[in-house]
């Protein structure tokens, strides 16, 4: 488990772009995971969502731009006794291998 109040920085690489992402956690539990973000908006966090509520695991996940010029999100996501870190990591794997896929159809690779 995560101790609150963690503050966690990615930096992403995406060439040719990089990002930097300010993790903040402000609560986190067995079950239940709640962090603010900054540097990102929809883009992100809007995939991740929709992948997220589609796992039998997660009992609700949602977030909330509080003004798309300051990039901050406030994200949450309570499962049904898994860690919410794993259920984050499928979903990112599976959001990442369905972006493989659709770059293979169009590149033809």
């Amino acid at each position: 488990m995560l101790p609150n109040y963690l503050e966690l920085k990615f930096l992403i690489l995406y060439l040719p772009y990089i990002f930097v992402i300010k993790i903040s956690i402000v609560k986190a539990e067995d079950s239940y995971l709640e962090a603010v973000i900054q540097g990102e908006t929809y883009t992100l966090f809007a995939p991740l969502i929709e992948y997220l509520l589609k796992k039998p695991d997660v009992e609700y996940a949602m977030y909330d731009v509080d003004h798309p010029l300051t990039q901050n999100v406030r994200f949450k996501i309570r499962t049904k006794g898994r860690p919410p870190l794993d259920v984050i990591k499928e979903a990112v794997n599976d959001v990442l291998r369905d972006i493989e896929e659709l770059e293979k159809g169009f590149l033809g690779g």
